[in-house]
């Protein structure tokens, strides 16, 4: 205490005072030089010299004297938050030009820590340190230190948005040191800055994922709102980037090696901006991509790996921009894929942004801040915001947390990826709209039924009606504005779209050729059918509420349909299901709905014409994530028998063993095929039959044929007739969409139509009388409906999912690109005479398999734009997954893999052998015996 007064008295203008109370008081007086005050460092002087400096006195001075260790220097750090303060920090006995840079400091208080050279002995991040706000108006730097090591507490601190406010310029110098620590005080003075933008490039939503989690974690970290921003890298002027203090940016991997959509332009323009400096700017990235995408060790995937992140890193450090960090890498191959990368790199960046404390749970409009399990809980029975959110004209789309529960009722928030680009140049938001999917169960409708959808496609959505693999309809292109009135024309025609997505019990399917068994009998199934549906239905009157319900008089009214709503679900309680699940009825020979691919599924057992019960089988699914090897499709296990009443009740056994023991922790390991697997079919079956309170019996023997849909005419057993027609991809549009609207005008009152769900359509009960009419209207139209007129055997058997451009998970094209591949492949197979033998190719954008590529005797599965990866050798009637042949092929390979195949087939197959069982038989490819081989299971 001494020495340090012996110091502040030999500078000039100084006075010591004997408390801080009396030196406040000269200070306040004083019109020149500084008053001073010296004290222990301690917690309780600590506490007054901070609100002494809070007042700015310009003539006031604190000496803090330091003589035990440890000594912290974060709260002489503290009082720069305060703006217009001289802090110090140095050794006792050589306090260099830190003394008398304080003394003639007057536009604020100065406080110095002297520190006794036995209190920091031994400590080598003890940092000596000056800031002196003088110096940024000299366009110097505020901070200067000569220490060789820094301290981490004041490299935290640096990087605080509590020290942008004091260091105006954006570029500081860094020491003169010779070690990693020392360097990384250049890195956080570089974090220092008014602002952050955070920058992405994402086709898929992983990239944009982790660009918001970045925006979230600053603003909650004590960011202003407005001075973190978060976009497309299109979106963003180049020009600006000069300017710009710190940019993070985020940047997925399309193609091979390539941007995303919605940062390619941005590349391009900074390539070609050889005139801008960017000596001013701070960044730091994050790229991700999979280091086995185009093959395990290949030169291709090493090349491709994260390349755009790493070309975009190379271009700005040649452009003079300062990193700010290492370049981050989440790899797909990981156990979590990006996640783990992610991790990593995002605790470096938050601990040098200081907002490593914050905690990023809320706030801001930057995507997902709540899991789906909390938005289940939150959201009142499926209530949320949603209302609110669709009455809301100023924005094409509903908030984050409001596209997750409007699954819940049967839509899904979409914008056309085509226009993405353009629209993004423009300034303009995506150009969002709603898919709507209709809740039909078994694929029945009736003409009537049929008119309403072709209006509401006409008036509210694209023009087309889509027919699913679920045996339904979906309408797309429906714009925020009109999805009310969308719900409402639906529920006019006796229609809704209730549990048609989201957590629930889906649309339960049935077989829908009429010709498998008698008239009478496939509705006694039918029936069942809806039994099961019914059940299984959420009882949440949020649906009503929100869509339904109109007018100043519903207003008060919560009555829906006579009974009140529920406060909690009676099978579903609050939570719902950890994911979707699925439920299919087949009735054999035919496995059209291809059961084995379904949460749970029900075989009619018929005999001598009389319905006996339901062989009962439960995990199966087919989504799964490329090379993500804790995901795989899986064919479901049949573990007993039940009585046709029965049936309803050990669907509902089967769902809640699935409510209670699927895994709520990651939505990838959550269908029910991981409950089964993970449990076993055996301790399955037991849940189930402690549940239901007596046991299934042993299952009965059945027969599946076939699983392709009716072509043609056939007539039933009660005189009237069928027609199956053949929906190129289920896609009802143009001449097909104006002759079926016809055939529904000309059938009113009487026929009707199902589904099915290979995405076609079957007529029924069409009477003699009508059945010439109806020929006449197929003929003029040219709809396909015969095996003449459907041109081929594998365009019979095409089954594609939407894909591009709307849906958000398509890596791929798919439904607008198998026909164009089918008729390359009709030629090849027409060339050896097989044109005409049936075999199943299917195509889906992603690997999450809406298209069930999985079962195809051909099938693929996009990873990229024109690249594809093809399996092959599935059996014909949906009991064998196929096996992974060829990775990221293209269209000409496709062909020239294929083409001696056909031929191989043509000249060597065994009497009435499919085309999958053949290529196993030859051993060109082995047989996927079990869904957890998908990954082990080589190619021959």
């Amino acid at each position: 205490m001494e020495k340090a007064a012996a110091l502040l008295k030999a500078l000039p203008s100084s006075k010591v005072c004997g408390s801080l109370d009396a030196a406040q008081a000269a200070a306040s007086a004083a019109e020149e030089g500084k008053c001073w005050y010296i004290v222990q460092l301690g917690k309780s002087s600590l506490s007054e010299v901070h609100s002494a400096l809070q007042q700015g006195c310009g003539h006031l001075g604190v000496v803090l004297v330091a003589s035990q260790n440890p000594v912290s220097q974060l709260e002489v750090l503290r009082a720069m938050e305060y703006g217009g303060v001289y802090v110090a920090s140095a050794e006792l006995e050589k306090p260099g030009e830190c003394l008398n840079e304080a003394a003639t400091f007057t536009s604020g208080p100065s406080l110095v820590l002297l520190a006794e050279a036995a209190a920091i002995k031994g400590d080598e991040r003890w940092t000596a340190f000056r800031y002196d706000p003088r110096r940024e108006d000299q366009g110097g730097c505020a901070f200067v230190t000569d220490s060789i090591r820094v301290r981490e507490e004041i490299q935290g601190f640096l990087s605080r948005e509590s020290l942008l406010t004091l260091v105006a310029k954006k570029s500081l110098p860094s020491p003169n040191v010779g070690d990693a620590e020392a360097g990384a005080l250049s890195e956080g003075l570089a974090a220092a800055s008014k602002t952050v933008t955070i920058l992405y490039s994402s086709d898929t939503g992983h990239a944009e994922e982790c660009a918001k989690a970045v925006a979230r974690q600053c603003r909650n970290g004590g960011y202003a709102g407005s001075a973190v921003r978060c976009a497309t890298m299109d979106s963003f002027d180049v020009g600006a980037l000069s300017s710009e203090p710190l940019v993070v940016f985020c940047v997925a991997t399309a193609g091979k090696g390539e941007f995303c959509g919605n940062g390619r332009n941005f590349f391009q323009k900074l390539s070609d901006r050889s005139d801008l400096a960017l000596n001013d700017l701070k960044y730091c990235i994050f790229g991700l991509g999979d280091s086995h995408y185009w093959g395990k060790g290949t030169e291709e995937s090493k090349f491709n790996f994260a390349k755009p992140a790493r070309d975009l890193d190379n271009l700005l450090e040649k452009m003079g921009a300062q990193r700010m960090m290492p370049t981050g890498f989440g790899d797909d191959q990981d156990v979590d894929q990006y996640h783990t990368g992610f991790a990593e790199w995002k605790g470096q960046l938050f601990s040098r942004l200081g907002v490593d404390k914050a905690d990023a749970a809320g706030g801001g409009d930057d995507g997902p801040v709540k899991t789906d399990e909390q938005i289940k809980v939150e959201t009142k029975q499926l209530r949320g915001s949603m209302k609110e959110s669709l009455d809301d004209i100023t924005t094409g789309q509903v908030p984050f947390q409001d596209t997750k529960l409007i699954k819940s009722h049967g839509s899904y928030q979409q914008d056309d990826r085509d226009l993405r680009e353009e629209r993004q140049k423009m300034g303009v938001e995506n150009a969002f709209s709603f898919m709507i999917r209709v809740r039909l169960p078994g694929g029945y409708c009736t003409p009537e039924q049929w008119i309403a959808m072709d209006d509401i496609c006409q008036n509210f959505a694209n023009g087309t009606l889509k027919i699913t693999t679920r045996q339904t309809w979906q309408v797309h292109g429906v714009l925020k504005r009109d999805v009310k009135n969308t719900m409402r024309a639906m529920n006019k025609a006796c229609m809704d779209t209730v549990a048609a997505c989201g957590d629930v019990c889906r649309n339960v399917l049935c077989t829908s050729r009429p010709d498998v068994c008698s008239k009478e009998l496939h509705a006694e199934i039918l029936h069942y059918t809806y039994d099961i549906h019914d059940h299984c239905l959420p009882r949440s009157g949020a649906y009503h509420e929100i869509f339904l319900m109109q007018g100043d008089e519903m207003a008060e009214k919560i009555q829906v349909m006579g009974s009140t709503p529920v406060e909690e679900e009676p099978l579903y309680g609050l939570t719902y299901l950890p994911r979707k699940f699925k439920v299919a009825v087949a009735i054999p020979p035919s496995n059209d709905v291809d059961l084995f691919a379904h949460c749970a599924g029900f075989i009619a057992i018929i005999q001598d014409g009389k319905l006996l019960g339901f062989n009962v089988a439960v995990g199966g699914g087919l989504g799964f994530t490329h090379n993500n090897q804790k995901t795989h499709p899986r064919l479901a296990d049949v573990i007993g028998f039940c009585k046709p009443g029965d049936a309803k009740y050990v669907c509902e056994c089967i769902l809640t063993v699935a409510r209670d023991f699927g895994d709520r922790t990651g939505r990838k390991h959550a269908r029910v095929k991981y409950t089964v697997e993970d449990y076993g079919p055996k301790w399955f079956k037991e849940q189930v039959v402690e549940r239901l309170g007596f046991p299934l019996e042993e299952a009965k023997p059945y027969a599946f044929e076939h699983r392709g849909d009716l072509h043609g005419w056939v007539k039933v057993n009660d005189g009237t007739w069928s027609c199956g027609l053949l929906i190129p991809i289920g896609r009802v549009k143009e001449s097909s969409r104006v002759c079926i609207r016809k055939i529904a005008e000309l059938l009113k009152g009487e026929g009707g139509f199902r589904m099915t769900c290979n995405q076609s359509l079957v007529l029924e009960n069409i009477t003699d009388a009508k059945k010439s009419q109806v020929q006449q209207l197929l003929d003029q139209y040219k709809v396909m409906h015969s095996k003449e007129t459907t041109v081929s055997g594998m365009r019979r058997n095409m089954v594609a999912c939407v894909a591009l451009p709307t849906c958000p998970l398509a890596f791929a094209e798919a439904e607008r690109y198998l026909p164009t591949l089918v008729e390359r492949l009709e030629a090849v197979a027409d060339k050896v005479g097989i044109a005409q033998d049936d075999i199943v190719i299917r195509m889906t954008g992603c690997p999450n398999s809406c298209g069930r590529p999985s079962m195809a005797e051909i099938g693929f599965i996009g990873k990229a734009p024109g690249t594809y990866n093809m399996y092959l050798g599935a059996d014909f009637v949906g009991k064998r997954l196929n096996t992974l042949y060829a990775e990221s092929v293209s269209e000409d390979e496709i062909i020239k893999i294929l083409t001696p195949m056909f031929a191989k087939y043509a000249g060597g197959r065994a009497k009435n052998e499919s085309f999958g069982d053949f290529l196993v038989r030859q051993g060109i490819v082995k047989a996927m015996k079990d869904g957890r081989d998908w990954w082990t299971t080589p190619e021959v």
